[in-house]
């Protein structure tokens, strides 16, 4: 029997497995938390277990070495990396404007027909949507980054019942699990052609966007639109925030890191549990890996600076007019990459701390991947014991604390206090 949806199951809600399964017997729902976890039609499910082998937490699936690409322990294979940003697009951006670039020449130059990446769009359930783009004018409106859960399993359903070529727009979870689909799936392996990563610290459930409303006095159900990673002239790129558009004259702005916004997301209160034991930073099943320069010459930055690693020699040859052609980039050493992310202290969470963190779990009943033999010293397993420790319980408080919410046998203004209060105690330890 599969054990996907089984509490122990680590789950990241990517949709691998409702798109591998041969008998379509497996559907998504919203937990509590806004997170998506798998439900299985036992009736129709013929225990192949698909389902558990194509999943990207548990698959041993490692990335190709091909030749002429580099390779680092941090951040897997390379050929190249550059830093920069596009004055087209850096303003509506994420961070320097890279991946808007790079997804408006593969269509300029007809490399691939359709961008697959998510857009601004609310409906009942969701308030961001996958996006088909063809026309690269198009593109300025899926550039900024979303905080928001994803499942795939209908855009691979898509690509799989449509002809042409694609490009499509992922967090390292993501491709990883195409990655893998490819391998026995024909028709995707043909059709995407590049897998567009981003460096990803961890994916919220959408109750992260409800929090932030409610802790700004307003329903999330009144909220028209949510744009993450808004840029002012006033404010720093590092100060980045969350807009919540209730009217066309009202809205709600909540700044990371100090803010409802920053506070939710660095103390994890709605992340997905897999996210803790993922050691993969930067999307290494991917053509190309795209980031924030989080460097100490880019603290005054604005409007942000990028951060580009290219591992594929095809999109390497397709990219170079580009690069060489931009006065505002320049090749850098895959060092540079690593420092970006090692000053917010992803590196060392992702790449020591996850291996700790999959033995832990371990302990505490929970199935996790594999890992490899890695040796700690004394003040480390101390170290990762106790921060380990203190986010799985504060995680643990906020899942039992907000699912009382849910069921309005608490206040929000209980679960904020009693939240605050307890992550100060926790932290004390």
């Amino acid at each position: 029997m599969p054990q996907i949806d089984k509490s122990d199951y680590l789950c990241i809600g990517c949709g691998a497995c409702a798109y591998s399964c041969p008998k379509q017997c497996i559907t998504y729902r919203y937990n509590p938390l806004g997170q998506y976890v798998p439900e299985i039609d036992y009736e129709k499910c013929i225990e192949c277990r698909l389902c558990e082998k194509k999943c990207p937490v548990y698959s041993p699936l490692q990335p190709q070495r091909h030749n002429g690409v580099l390779y680092d322990s941090v951040t897997g294979g390379y050929i190249v990396c550059y830093k920069g940003y596009d004055e087209r697009f850096r303003q509506t951006s994420a961070s320097g404007g890279f991946l808007t670039a790079v997804l408006y020449r593969l269509i300029e130059t007809k490399a691939v027909d359709t961008v697959v990446c998510v857009v601004n769009d609310r409906t009942e359930t969701s308030f961001y949507q996958y996006d088909f783009v063809s026309d690269k004018d198009d593109l300025v409106k899926n550039s900024r980054s979303a905080y928001y859960p994803m499942e795939m399993s209908d855009v691979l359903r898509h690509i799989r019942n449509h002809e042409g070529t694609y490009a499509m727009v992922v967090l390292p979870c993501q491709a990883k699990a195409i990655r893998d689909i490819q391998k026995t799936d024909r028709v995707l392996g043909e059709r995407i052609k590049f897998l567009l990563g981003l460096v990803c610290g961890g994916l919220p459930g959408k109750s992260m966007v409800e929090y932030v409303a409610l802790d700004n006095g307003v329903n999330v159900e009144d909220v028209k639109k949510i744009s993450f990673r808004d840029k002012n002239i006033a404010d720093l790129n590092r100060q980045y925030s969350v807009t919540l558009s209730v009217t066309e004259y009202c809205s709600i702005k909540s700044r990371f890191p100090e803010e409802s916004f920053g506070f939710s997301y660095l103390n994890k209160l709605f992340h997905y549990r897999a996210c803790n034991v993922c050691d993969d930073i930067f999307a290494e099943f991917s053509d190309a890996a795209f980031m924030d320069a989080w460097l100490p010459e880019h603290r005054k930055d604005r409007l942000g600076t990028s951060i580009c690693i290219i591992r594929n020699e095809t999109l390497k040859d397709i990219l170079h007019p580009y690069f060489i052609t931009n006065p505002n980039c320049e090749p850098v050493d895959i060092s540079v990459a690593i420092k970006a992310q090692n000053s917010v202290g992803l590196i060392q969470r992702k790449k020591k701390q996850s291996y700790f963190k999959r033995r832990l779990y371990r302990r505490l009943g929970y199935r996790t991947p594999d890992d490899h033999r890695m040796t700690f010293s004394a003040v480390e397993r101390l170290k990762f014991f106790i921060r380990a420790m203190q986010e799985f319980l504060i995680q643990n408080k906020s899942q039992k604390l907000w699912s009382l919410y849910k069921e309005q046998a608490v206040t929000f203004d209980k679960y904020k206090y009693t939240m605050k209060r307890y992550i100060r105690l926790v932290k004390k330890i």
